[in-house]
């Protein structure tokens, strides 16, 4: 799992049919420090994510499936949650306000 923030919205006149009414979102990975690190991906949105939002991805395949509980699903980035705080290392940090 990472951290990533979302950057944008993804909009698609034709879709994969099982992808038919769900949100699409372009999301930037963040290191532990909320810095982007590398390029931004499409991830399949799970949580009801928004632009601006520190979210919790998932890079893994069947996550998607399971979040979304549709075993035919194949999508490699899955928006999992929405992160108001986490710690890491003793450290608390707040992602909104």
């Amino acid at each position: 799992m990472k951290l990533g923030r979302v950057t944008g919205t993804v909009v698609s006149t034709v879709k994969y049919e099982p992808y038919r009414g769900m949100k699409m979102l372009k999301v930037r990975n963040l290191d532990l420090n909320l810095h982007e690190v590398g390029e931004e991906v499409v991830a399949l949105d799970a949580a009801n994510a928004g632009v601006g939002d520190i979210v919790l991805l998932n890079n893994d395949g069947g996550s998607a499936q399971m979040v979304l509980q549709d075993k035919t699903l194949i999508a490699s980035v899955t928006i999992c949650g929405v992160i108001d705080s986490f710690t890491c290392r003793g450290r608390t940090t707040r992602c909104h306000g």
